[in-house]
């Protein structure tokens, strides 16, 4: 059990490092920016090619249930985190 925890760590960890981070994304007809609802980022950018789910920490070291969403536009990849229903970060890479 502890490998596979250490192995996801590691997995998890390694993507994020190639990861640039910005405040905003652009889909078809509408932007998404860090703070706006789960329901927007899914009206502007339709649905994910995939996701996960996992625990951040924020600065004060308090658990939060996360979902990562990632999509695949324009020859790049975003990854946009999602917490208690807003979105906290996006990050993306070119593919």
């Amino acid at each position: 059990m502890k490998k596979i925890l250490v192995a996801a760590i590691l997995l998890v960890s390694s993507s994020v490092f190639a990861l640039e981070y910005t405040n905003a994304v652009r889909g078809s007809t509408m932007i998404v920016e860090v703070g706006h609802s789960q329901s927007r980022m899914m009206e502007a950018l339709g649905n994910p090619d995939s996701s996960y789910r996992h625990v951040i920490q924020d600065r004060k070291g308090w658990s939060h249930k996360a979902t990562t969403y990632t999509y695949r536009m324009n020859n790049a990849r975003y990854e946009i985190t999602v917490v208690d229903g807003k979105v906290y970060s996006i990050g993306w890479e070119r593919e």
